[in-house]
């Protein structure tokens, strides 16, 4: 692992603030909108620092989220944590070794990797614990395929708009 520098833990600090801020400030607008913003950030700080810093925002997030009030079911911290994870992870994996010029072919599957675990865990691994709702399995299916979705299209978006030299990988 690369050493991480002050510069690095400042990105991810401020890119956890606004991840949080997206979260606590709009949680009245709902997932629609919040989980892509959190999503956004997630990508973003790989764009920015790396997976450090997107495993560090998709850790304290959704940790915050039950502290807040935001998630009422305990048992599924775990699962979002992880599921935040294979979200940054794959997504860094797959746009640096395999397709380098196209960020959004890496989304699409990352995206894909989160939904597919989230799915399954809260239909299938979560039952062991808790007696899941049925809105809660509703909201932790095809929601999560959009909201990572429209979350790293945005940040790809917004990467086109920085300058080189801010990127991680520039």
């Amino acid at each position: 692992m690369k050493k991480l520098t002050t510069s690095d833990i400042t990105k991810t600090a401020i890119l956890i603030a606004l991840a949080l801020t997206f979260q606590m400030g709009l949680r009245g607008a709902g997932q629609p909108l919040v989980g892509p913003l959190v999503n956004f950030v997630l990508i973003m700080s790989v764009f920015l620092v790396g997976n450090f810093s997107g495993i560090m925002v998709g850790s304290i997030t959704p940790l915050v989220a039950f502290m807040f009030g935001m998630m009422k079911l305990p048992p599924l911290i775990p699962f979002i944590i992880i599921g935040n994870i294979l979200y940054v992870i794959t997504f860094n994996y797959f746009r640096k070794r395999f397709f380098k010029a196209e960020d959004i072919i890496s989304i699409v599957i990352s995206s894909l990797i989160k939904f597919g675990f989230l799915a399954i865990s809260v239909r299938y691994l979560v039952t062991f614990f808790v007696t899941v709702p049925e809105p809660v399995v509703a909201a932790f299916t095809l929601p999560q395929l959009y909201t990572a979705l429209m979350g790293g299209v945005l940040a790809i978006l917004v990467k086109q708009f920085l300058p080189k030299p801010m990127l991680k990988d520039n």
